[in-house]
C-alpha cells in the first residue's frame, strides 16, 4: 500500500527529536519531525497522513534532507514583490518613527494614517493602511502606543482635579436632602 522511502542517516531519530525541540520555526520543526518519523521506520503514506501532507511534498523534504541534512529543511528564499520601503531605508525610517512627530505637526503620537503619510513624503514609499501595519510588524514594531500626553498639560492641575472629583460633594458643603413624597406616605 504505502511505499517506503530511503532517508539518509545524517542523524538518529533521537537527534532529530532534539533538533525539533530547539527549532523556533514551526514549519521547519514540522519537517524535522516528519523526517524523524520516517527515520523511525514508518512509511511515506503513514507519515504524510499523520502530518496532513501530500506525499510529493514529503518526498521533496526527504530529497532535500538527503542532499543537505537539516539545513535542507530550512525555508528557501521566495520570489515575490519587493517591499516599497527598501531594507537600506528601514533603519532611517525607524529612527524617524522613534523620534516622534515634530511639534509643528500638532500630533502627540503617530497613527497609522500619519505613518502612511510619513512614508510617502519622506521615504517615497506608497503603502496602504493595512500595509503600514504589516510593515510595522515586519520591523518588529507595535502599533500600540501609550496614551499620548499633551505638551501643555499640567500634572498639578490634573492631580487637583482627580482629588476633587473623588470627593462626591465636589468640596461643597452639603445640605440635608429633601424627604421625598414616597417616603412620607410610607411612614
Amino acid at each position: 500500500m504505502g511505499s517506503t522511502s530511503t532517508v539518509s542517516q545524517w542523524l538518529s531519530a533521537e537527534h532529530l527529536a532534539a533538533a525539533a525541540r530547539r527549532e523556533p520555526n514551526a514549519r521547519v520543526r514540522c519537517r524535522i519531525l516528519a523526517i524523524r518519523h520516517l527515520v523511525a521506520g514508518h512509511r511515506i503514506d503513514e507519515t504524510a497522513g499523520l502530518f496532513a501532507l501530500g506525499r510529493t511534498q514529503l518526498y521533496d523534504w526527504v530529497r532535500r534532507y538527503n542532499a543537505e541534512g537539516l539545513a535542507g529543511l530550512a525555508d528557501r528564499p521566495r520570489s515575490g514583490r519587493p517591499t516599497h520601503l527598501p531594507h537600506e531605508q528601514a533603519a532611517a525610517f525607524l529612527a524617524r518613527l522613534h523620534a516622534g512627530p515634530p511639534p509643528e505637526a500638532g500630533l502627540s503620537a503617530y497613527r497609522g494614517e500619519d505613518i502612511r503619510r510619513l512614508l510617502k513624503d519622506e521615504f517615497e514609499a506608497e503603502y496602504s493602511l493595512p500595509g503600514v501595519y504589516r510593515l510595522l510588524h515586519r520591523l518588529k514594531q507595535s502599533n500600540l502606543v501609550p496614551r499620548p500626553k499633551h505638551p501643555d498639560s499640567d500634572p498639578d492641575t490634573q492631580a487637583a482635579f482627580i482629588k476633587k472629583s473623588a470627593d462626591p460633594t465636589g468640596g461643597r458643603a452639603t445640605r440635608p436632602s429633601r424627604v421625598s413624597r414616597a417616603t412620607l406616605v410610607s411612614r
